[in-house]
């Protein structure tokens, strides 16, 4: 009588795809433990959580009513220069508007020669007309409801934080200032080393550092850079500081290529 082969209990160590305690975050963004009662860990941040109900859910927060003061300004520096600037104290319109606009619609007959359509729809004003057509009524409409979204939050008490609202429209100069730095740079550094430069900057500036994130910084800027200057030849300053202490050859190839 033979004995039956004796097999191998099955191994008690869990994997570690099935281990609660392993955790991979370049594999999944959230681990759900085995015990339904504990508490999820998750490598999203609390500030970038959201439902997907709210997704595109519009809602009034902090800022709103500011933001909408800004673009009633924005809009009415345009309405100041409107017509100086667009042509419009030169415009070219029928003396009789009326009539012209009911031929044009073939309400009655035309007499003589009558001015054609495309003749004024050229003019340099059409366009910013058009344009402004559009931004009063929506900025003004937008300030209606920032501003009685204000007022509810005042009748109901809820504190402004003036000086977080501030502080948040503050933190974006930093950013503008780099901006102007990078602009000053390229005529120093050249394209290539400012774009590279200021993309490993903004890169670890924002909180993603390690050598993985180095290396996607590096090649997107590599990227931008063939895109923008070797590809569309996009102009650049051409009297760079860096490339000029280079020999001929080099500097004729950058200032060309890069």
């Amino acid at each position: 009588m033979t004995r039956p082969p004796r097999s191998d209990p099955p191994s008690t160590a869990a994997s570690p795809a099935s281990d609660p305690a392993h955790h991979d975050g370049d594999v999944a963004l959230f681990l759900l433990t085995a015990d339904p009662h504990d508490s999820i860990r998750t490598e999203t941040p609390i500030e970038r959580r959201f439902m997907a109900a709210d997704l595109f859910l519009f809602r009034r927060t902090r800022g709103d009513f500011t933001f909408s003061l800004l673009m009633v300004g924005m809009v009415a520096v345009l309405l100041v220069f409107f017509s100086s600037q667009t042509g419009w104290q030169a415009r070219k319109l029928p003396t009789d508007m009326l009539s012209y606009l009911a031929t044009q619609l073939g309400i009655i007959d035309p007499e003589g020669r009558v001015m054609r359509l495309g003749k004024i729809l050229k003019q340099g004003w059409v366009a910013p007309f058009l344009c402004l057509l559009i931004l009063v009524p929506a900025v003004l409409l937008n300030l209606n409801g920032s501003w009685r979204s204000l007022r509810r939050r005042l009748r109901q008490q809820v504190p402004l934080r003036w000086r977080y609202e501030i502080g948040q429209w503050l933190r974006a100069c930093e950013f503008i200032a780099y901006f102007i730095l990078y602009t000053l740079s390229v005529p120093i550094l050249g394209y290539l080393v400012s774009t590279v430069l200021m993309g490993g900057f903004l890169t670890a500036r924002l909180g993603y550092r390690g050598w993985r994130w180095a290396a996607i910084a590096l090649a997107s800027s590599l990227a931008i850079v063939v895109l923008f200057r070797s590809v569309l030849q996009i102009r650049t300053p051409v009297n760079i500081w860096l490339y000029n202490q280079m020999p001929d050859g080099v500097a004729l190839f950058l200032k060309t290529w890069f």
